[in-house]
C-alpha cells in the first residue's frame, strides 16, 4: 500500500511541475510577443473603463 501511495505523490508532483512549467512557459511567450510588437512600431493601451487606443512609434514606451 506504500508503494502505491509513492507513485501517488510522484505523479501528482509530475503534473504540478508540469503545469508550473506551462504557467511560465505561456507567460513568457506573452511578454515575447509585447516586446515584438513594441519594437515593431505599434501597441494596444487599455483603460479601466474599456476603452482600448492603438498606439504608435514612442508612444508605446510611455
Amino acid at each position: 500500500m506504500n508503494t502505491e501511495q509513492n507513485k501517488r505523490n510522484f505523479s501528482l508532483r509530475r503534473v504540478a511541475i508540469l503545469v508550473a512549467i506551462g504557467v511560465v512557459a505561456v507567460m513568457l511567450t506573452g511578454i515575447a510577443i509585447d516586446r515584438w510588437r513594441v519594437r515593431n512600431g505599434w501597441c494596444a493601451r487599455f483603460y479601466p473603463n474599456g476603452d482600448r487606443k492603438i498606439l504608435y512609434g514612442d508612444d508605446c514606451w510611455k
